[in-house]
C-alpha cells in the first residue's frame, strides 16, 4: 500500500511538472525578428501562456500571454526564453536558448557612398475592404523587392513585388511591414509599426 501511494505521489508530482517544448530559431541576429511557438499546443485561453525572459539580450515584440511569440534579438550573446503554461489539472514549463549573434555584414552597407538609396519610407493604399499595397516612395526599376508583413497574431506573408499587396482585417491585424530593398551588393531595410488604432481608421 505504501509503494502504491509513493507511485501515486510520484506521478502527481510529474504531472504538474510536465514539460513543453519551444519551436523557433536557435540563432537570431542583432536586431533580427523570429517567431517561437510551443510544439502541440491547441489552447486558446488568453492567460494559459506566460512567456518571460532573463535579461535584455532578446525583447519579446508580442504580447506575453499569447502563442505565438515574436522575439528580437538586442544584445550578442545566449539569451533563455521561459514559458508556463496553465493547463486545467497542471502547469507546463519549457525554456529555450537562443543564441543572439551579429547581423549579417551584407544586410547593410551604410558606410559606402556607392550604396545609395533615395528612399526612406513608403505609404499604404487601401486597394479593397480587405486588401492593403504597400508602396515605396520610388521610381526606381533595378531594385529588388521584398516585403514581410506580420500579423498581431504572429503570423508572416512576404512578397517580392514593387508594391506588396497584403490581406488584412480589424480582427487579423497588421503590426508590422519591412521592406527589405537590393541593388547589387548594396541593401537597406525600413521597418513601420502600426497599431490597432491605423486599421480601424484606415
Amino acid at each position: 500500500m505504501k509503494k502504491i501511494y509513493v507511485l501515486f505521489a510520484f506521478v502527481t508530482f510529474v504531472m504538474s511538472n510536465a514539460q513543453c517544448t519551444i519551436t523557433g530559431a536557435d540563432q537570431i541576429q542583432v536586431g533580427e525578428k523570429q517567431t517561437y511557438s510551443v510544439l502541440n499546443s491547441d489552447l486558446s485561453c488568453v492567460d494559459c501562456y506566460q512567456w518571460t525572459h532573463q535579461d535584455q539580450k532578446i525583447i519579446l515584440e508580442t504580447e506575453t500571454n499569447h502563442n505565438p511569440l515574436i522575439v528580437k534579438g538586442t544584445v550578442i550573446g545566449p539569451a533563455i526564453l521561459s514559458l508556463e503554461i496553465k493547463m486545467p489539472e497542471s502547469i507546463l514549463k519549457c525554456q529555450k536558448t537562443i543564441q543572439v549573434i551579429e547581423p549579417t555584414s551584407a544586410d547593410f552597407i551604410l558606410n559606402s557612398q556607392k550604396c545609395i538609396f533615395n528612399i526612406e519610407s513608403f505609404k499604404e493604399v487601401r486597394l479593397s475592404d480587405n486588401l492593403v499595397s504597400f508602396e515605396p516612395e520610388t521610381s526606381e526599376s533595378d531594385w529588388t523587392f521584398q516585403w514581410t508583413a506580420t500579423y498581431k497574431d504572429g503570423g508572416e506573408k512576404v512578397s517580392n513585388q514593387k508594391n506588396g499587396q497584403f490581406e488584412f482585417s480589424l480582427e487579423r491585424a497588421i503590426s508590422q511591414v519591412e521592406l527589405r530593398i537590393t541593388q547589387k551588393n548594396c541593401k537597406k531595410r525600413i521597418i513601420k509599426n502600426y497599431d490597432a488604432n491605423f486599421w480601424y481608421f484606415f
